[in-house]
């Protein structure tokens, strides 16, 4: 009885394996493991070129001929006749202030003006009657007909109206008028010279005097910027010297700048010294007020083995590339620790660590390891 209870848990236990080998053989095959992707990389080959090492500086560029307009007299604005970045000539209106209570005055100063004239004439009138009279008067005194207190008389009425007190009246009252028409004159706000409206500060309506900036005129074809500088890099600037100036709300390109003047002194409660850079803009791609970033050459190495600057990854104290080797038709990316000397802001120096011809990953190796998958993807799009 024993032995048959072996049996029939034996006959059991293989049908039971029959069953699990035939589900399996008729179930579909799984994969083992996932396919390896490829990341897809832009490339570049180390190679010889003059690399020039640089130090950057920030400043706002403005126009080198920069001028406030501000008014001659108080009163409030009641026209503009211009707009921001128009261009103007000197002497052109650019706003005209209330003249109302000017007018008045000169009303006042002109019948004042001629009411001194009037004056004048009829002063003129009286001076020669009294010349007259002087003169019978002193032929007289002098055939004995007439005494020494009556001369004296007729020539006192001839001095007083002959003083010149008519003549300053009128005088003044004309330098008042002058006044007046000068005041009514610098309701007219003019350009004091030619160049473009870069900022208006007022409105219609708004009141101003002598000290309120009502607009500021620059001449925008040469812009400069004015750089700090510290005592460890100023013996690297040199006058004249042509410079890289960075503008990049216009482009990632530089401007052609110029070193236009070096303090000999520091600025005033600081340890830096002001230098000045001059920007070429006849063509008007830059705006006074923009941003801008200096860069000046401090050393150079020519035939230098260099690559881009964004292949670079520091990685604990060290700086790692990605260059690019092929295993078995496969382009694979290995990690590469170099030595690195100046750069440029855009390439920089390799001391050691690669050869001139190393491809280096500069897009994309962020994204990979040492033997990483790659797909090397050309300037124009095209993969490989």
């Amino acid at each position: 009885m024993g032995n048959k209870r072996v049996n029939i848990f034996q006959l059991l236990t293989a049908l039971l394996v029959g069953v699990l080998l035939f589900i399996s053989g008729c179930s579909p095959q799984m994969p083992t493991s996932a396919a390896e992707s490829a990341t897809t990389v832009d490339v570049a080959a180390a190679e010889a070129r003059d690399i020039y090492g640089s130090i950057s500086y920030s400043g706002r560029l403005k126009a080198s001929r920069e001028v406030q307009v501000l008014p001659q007299t108080s009163a409030r604005i009641i026209s503009i006749n211009v707009s921001e970045g128009q261009g103007v000539a000197a002497g052109e209106t650019l706003m005209t202030l209330d003249s109302s209570s000017l007018q008045a005055s000169l009303k006042k100063a002109e019948a004042q003006v001629a009411s001194a004239k009037a004056n004048q004439v009829t002063n003129q009138i009286k001076l020669e009657a009294a010349r007259k009279s002087y003169e019978r008067t002193k032929l007289l005194y002098d055939a004995g007909s007439v005494t020494q207190v009556e001369l004296d008389d007729a020539k006192l009425a001839y001095d007083s109206l002959n003083s010149g007190s008519v003549e300053a009246a009128v005088a003044e009252a004309e330098a008042s008028l002058l006044s007046v028409q000068e005041q009514i004159g610098y309701t007219s706000i003019k350009a004091p010279v030619s160049g473009i409206i870069g900022r208006i500060d007022v409105s219609v309506g708004d009141y101003v005097n002598t000290s309120n900036t009502v607009a500021v005129i620059s001449d925008p074809q040469e812009l400069k910027a004015e750089i700090m500088v510290g005592e460890s890099d100023i013996a690297i600037m040199k006058l004249n010297t042509k410079v890289n100036v960075y503008v990049r709300s216009v482009g990632q390109e530089p401007f052609s700048g110029t070193i236009s003047s070096i303090a000999s002194v520091l600025a005033a409660d600081s340890n830096m010294y002001p230098v000045t850079i001059t920007l070429d803009n006849a063509k008007g791609e830059v705006k006074s007020g923009m941003y801008a970033e200096v860069s000046i050459a401090a050393s150079g190495v020519q035939n230098a083995l260099c690559i881009p600057l964004s292949s670079i990854i520091p990685d604990n104290g060290v700086n790692v590339v990605y260059s690019v080797t092929e295993e078995n038709g496969e382009m694979r990316a290995a990690r590469v620790e170099v030595k690195t000397g100046i750069n440029d802001g855009n390439y920089v120096q390799i001391v050691s660590g690669l050869k001139a011809g190393d491809k280096v990953v500069t897009l994309g190796n962020t994204l990979i390891s040492d033997g990483s998958l790659l797909t090397i993807q050309s300037k124009e799009g095209e993969q490989s």
